[in-house]
């Protein structure tokens, strides 16, 4: 048997296989296949899709919802010499790609040789998701699950503890109609139609991939989490399985970047595939789609709350401005959604904030300029003097990369709140909650110990109602170290890994336990904590 360089190389050894196969057999109703480093001979398909690797459907499908009927063939030159239609009968081994660990193997076929050409221009039709297909790929239903990843979720996508269990291990078997995961594991290969699709979130186009833009959609099938905008809205029990998220398209056009949450756009018809380098199941689109309908208006209404100056009307929001720096060109962007869609609240706890010198490492540490521009741009457009407090941190002690100094910070009406008893802290003492109750220092950093190494420190505020006599209450601006899991929502560890969980809950620990006011006050306080 001939083995490629490139997989004797990896150490890849196939052993002997079995004749005359069907592609159901060869994927099994597993993740692995139960032909995984094995050969095989006579495997007869009909070529639906060629891509980055070319798609094989049986002419043989059962009725069993749990296996695929499609295989993927690697192999640059089988793609070459073959055609969407041809009927072909091959031999080759079964490999279960897994080149990220943390991601779920994909059964591909390898080395197919001895391929030989039955018929050419045969009709291919694609399987219609969200209803049921008969014919083309047996009796099954093709609307995918609405609430629950995997089985070995426990009910909960985002459970902890996570990591507890992997789908390479336990290898359970596929139960399409209860799991996202298994639904689209069966279909991997597989080419599909997606009538009526709504667009939802999207990523930039990952230039270093060569990946184009990516766009999450959901099809005409039961969807649950259905909000007043067209999304899906994510809860603990349910993260939205019955979504895809759309790929470069083959043909080099690119999909849509202008697309409004809730828009309406063309069928798209293309083959499901688990890409290992991004850990997601996809659907790699013939061509990109087109906008049908877009959402108008293309944000929501501006927010209603208004403040009054007094505590039962006081209005706060948060915003991350993401490494925002001096001569930002997003100012008047920013400045739209404060004035117009948060309707000027009262504080806005900011996130993200660099230093006056922005990423240059140069020993500045204030942010004077850097809020001061966005203060200004607020009263220009508002008339609002909005005021700004923050506490600089030590130089290259918060945040990630060198030089940029990032902190947390309020922005706020000085005709609606203002600082009770003002006493600014600094970098080097942590402030604490005294008796009456009161802040050591107004406003303050808590206590910053290892967890919150690196991070952005949270910054502790004691207000008063300028119109409302005696009335005070706290703040705590805190924005906790990002998640940045080591795996997705669709990946081998179950739930999916996060491997900063634990810090996470130490540093709310930690937030708590700070911030939290003497019982025996009668004093009448409200607390508003960002994160």
């Amino acid at each position: 048997m001939k083995i490629p360089r490139s997989f004797a190389a990896l150490g890849i050894i196939f052993t002997r296989g079995v004749s005359a196969v069907t592609v159901a057999e060869v994927r099994g109703n597993r993740y692995l296949s139960p032909f995984s480093g094995k050969s095989f001979t006579n495997l007869t398909g009909v070529v639906t899709f060629i891509g980055f690797y070319t798609s094989l459907r049986s002419l043989e499908p059962d009725d069993d919802e749990s296996t695929g009927e499609s295989i993927g063939i690697l192999g640059y030159g089988f793609g070459l010499n073959s055609a969407v239609g041809d009927i072909v009968t091959l031999d080759g081994s079964i490999w279960d790609d897994r080149p990220w660990k943390v991601f779920l193997p994909t059964t591909s076929i390898v080395d197919p040789y001895n391929v030989r050409l039955v018929s050419r221009g045969n009709p291919v039709k694609p399987v219609i998701l969200g209803r049921a297909t008969s014919g083309i790929i047996g009796n099954k239903d093709m609307r995918p699950p609405t609430e629950q990843y995997n089985k070995l979720d426990q009910g909960n996508v985002f459970g902890v503890p996570n990591n507890v269990a992997s789908v390479s291990r336990f290898n359970l078997h596929l139960e399409p109609r209860k799991y996202g995961m298994d639904f689209f594991q069966s279909l991997c290969a597989e080419l599909v139609t997606i009538r009526n699709p709504t667009a939802l979130g999207r990523r930039a186009k990952d230039n270093a991939l060569n990946s184009g833009l990516h766009l999450w959609v959901y099809g005409n099938w039961p969807v649950t989490g259905n909000n007043s905008r067209g999304g899906l809205t994510v809860t603990d029990g349910d993260a939205n399985p019955e979504t895809l998220i759309l790929f470069a398209p083959v043909d080099g056009t690119e999909n849509p970047n202008t697309t409004r949450l809730g828009d309406s756009l063309t069928d798209i018809t293309g083959v499901i595939e688990y890409i290992s380098s991004f850990g997601l199941y996809y659907l790699r689109p013939s061509t990109a789609p087109k906008v049908k309908s877009s959402r108008s208006p293309s944000l929501p209404p501006p927010s209603a709350i208004r403040s009054d100056g007094r505590c039962s009307a006081l209005s706060v929001a948060e915003y991350n401005l993401e490494d925002w720096a001096p001569n930002n060109s997003r100012i008047p962007i920013f400045v739209d959604h404060i004035a117009t869609y948060l309707g000027n609240p009262s504080i806005v706890f900011l996130q993200g904030i660099q230093d006056s010198s922005g990423p240059t490492d140069d020993g500045t540490v204030d942010a004077n300029l850097t809020l001061s521009q966005l203060t200004q741009a607020l009263e220009e457009q508002t008339g609002i003097p909005y005021d700004f407090i923050d506490i600089n941190p030590p130089d290259n002690n918060d945040g990630v990369e060198r030089g940029h100094n990032i902190r947390n910070a309020y922005i706020f009406n000085p005709s609606k709140v203002r600082l009770h008893h003002p006493n600014p802290g600094n970098s080097s003492v942590i402030t604490c909650v005294l008796p009456g109750p009161s802040l050591r220092f107004n406003p303050g950093r808590i206590d910053a110990p290892p967890v919150f190494e690196y991070c952005r420190k949270p910054l502790v505020a004691h207000w008063e109602m300028v119109h409302d006599e005696g009335a005070t209450f706290f703040t705590v601006n805190v924005q906790f170290k990002h998640k940045d899991a080591l795996s997705t929502l669709q990946s081998d560890p179950r739930p999916p890994g996060n491997p900063w969980i634990n810090d996470r809950i130490a540093q709310a620990n930690v937030t708590g336990s700070c911030h939290r006011p003497n019982p025996g006050t009668r004093q009448k306080r409200r607390h508003h904590s960002g994160r």
